[in-house]
């Protein structure tokens, strides 16, 4: 009786999540048509009841020519994942398919998650009472497990990693549940499966650690981009008719402008790696935010507010929410810069196009390496500055060169011929230089395949 009674509140609520997911799943269709060829459903055969093969169906994460190829188990960041694919995984999204496999009669809202026929050698002992079972979408493991593909280590087979640790586990939890399952604790897993899938879309704990501190400087400094703004129109507070929409905007245009910042991927990266296409982002957003909250406090709060807000509030605005930014950012380099690091007093032979190449490079003060010129051994180049640096001279240079600037390497750029290598050597060796020929480096030699491979 009580299979009967799973059997018919299935029947329902999948009839009814399909019902309500057709527009979704049309517009998933539609996405991943424009995204790539292929069918835009992925069908594997798992395990079911009693150990019997079904198919699985699934919205395609990977491009379609991929099938079955690669790893089992998708991992965080799985490099196969289309953008469409990474965004339905992260929402759970690809698996509104399998209310067809419970309408069909291969799944269960509630029981274990199907496994692979690759896997079924892992049922044995004890574990192999979880086939006794109906597989389902939601349940325990479906709510602990809810971001699994980021439990996956760095160094590890993730396939040898499930096998070895997360089935055994997951084994045990399922065994656990369903000796003592019942439907009302079923529909208490349904209840909580759903809620894990929408909570667990954002890292809230990561998310937190990593912009909390500048999600509330946003938030005081759209409130003072509003209140400086209203100052400025009204040369003090607004009147009793503005008054009550100025109290409003303090709330509701954060709210507006902070949300679509998230949406539109401002807050993707912690804000020390602030760059300068983050900043064009925040100069499309930011005005469009603006005057969306704008516009919501003048249809429903206060018919009064004045259109003069709009771009004086992003005039102050946009420059507020820069310049903490640049500033963590300064901070960060001026951190990395003072690292202590080896340093290397460089010259590079050669002012050419690769030579101009490693000097823009070389700017970097994290690597060690401290630019002090070029050397080129064309007499019109002498003295004159390429990309900001000195040309100081040719190859008969370099013993005064190196007393005046203490250089320890020397770059060249070019392959030279055995004699003049003879002779580079010669001198770099007489007087404790260390000579770097560019063009037997990897991956610099694949550009010169004349240069011989270096020892």
């Amino acid at each position: 009786m009580n299979t009967i009674c799973k059997r018919f509140i299935d029947l329902i609520l999948a009839t009814i999540g399909l019902i309500v997911a057709a527009p979704i799943m049309g517009l998933i269709t539609l996405l991943l048509k424009l995204e790539s060829s292929g069918n835009v459903i992925f069908s594997q055969e798992r395990l079911g009841f009693h150990g019997k093969p079904f198919r699985l169906y699934k919205f395609r994460k990977f491009p379609a020519h991929w099938r079955d190829a690669g790893p089992r188990v998708t991992v965080a960041g799985d490099t196969r994942m289309t953008p469409i694919g990474r965004f339905l995984e992260r929402i759970k999204l690809d698996e509104l398919p399998q209310l067809w496999n419970i309408l069909k009669g291969d799944m269960s809202f509630v029981g274990p998650r199907p496994e692979c026929l690759c896997n079924s050698g892992l049922f044995i002992g004890k574990y192999a009472v979880v086939l006794e079972y109906m597989p389902g979408i939601f349940g325990p493991n479906q709510v602990a497990y809810r971001n699994e593909s980021e439990l996956y280590p760095a160094d590890e087979d993730p396939e040898a990693y499930y096998c070895r640790e997360l089935f055994p586990r997951k084994s045990e939890r399922d065994l656990a549940y369903f000796k003592k399952a019942n439907f009302l604790k079923d529909c208490i897993w349904i209840i909580r499966g759903l809620w894990a899938t929408l909570s667990g879309v954002i890292h809230w704990h990561h998310f937190m650690y990593a912009h909390a501190k500048i999600i509330a400087t946003d938030i005081l400094l759209t409130m003072i981009a509003w209140l400086v703004a209203n100052l400025i129109r009204f040369s003090g507070l607004p009147a009793a008719l503005d008054f009550n929409g100025f109290i409003t905007g303090l709330w509701i245009l954060p709210l507006v402008v902070i949300s679509t910042m998230f949406v539109a991927g401002c807050y993707r990266h912690p804000v020390r790696y602030f760059s300068f296409e983050d900043g064009i982002r925040m100069l499309r957003v930011v005005p469009v935010a603006w005057i969306v909250g704008f516009l919501f406090l003048l249809g429903f709060v206060s018919k009064n507010l004045s259109f003069y807000l709009i771009p004086e509030g992003c005039l102050f605005l946009l420059p507020l929410l820069a310049i903490p930014r640049i500033l963590q950012r300064i901070k960060w380099e001026k951190r990395k810069s003072i690292e202590p690091v080896e340093c290397h007093r460089v010259l590079i032979y050669g002012a050419g196009r690769l030579g101009t190449s490693l000097a823009h490079w070389m700017r970097t003060p994290s690597n060690g390496l401290i630019l002090y010129g070029f050397l080129d051994d064309d007499c019109e180049l002498r003295g004159n500055l390429i990309n900001g640096y000195k040309v100081q001279g040719r190859e008969s240079d370099i013993p005064t060169i190196y007393e005046v600037h203490k250089i320890n390497e020397i770059w060249l750029t070019f392959q030279p011929d055995e004699m003049k290598r003879n002779r580079l050597h010669e001198i770099c060796e007489k007087l404790a230089i260390r000579l770097v020929i560019v063009p037997e480096l990897e991956p610099f030699s694949r550009f010169f395949p004349t240069a011989p491979k270096a020892q």
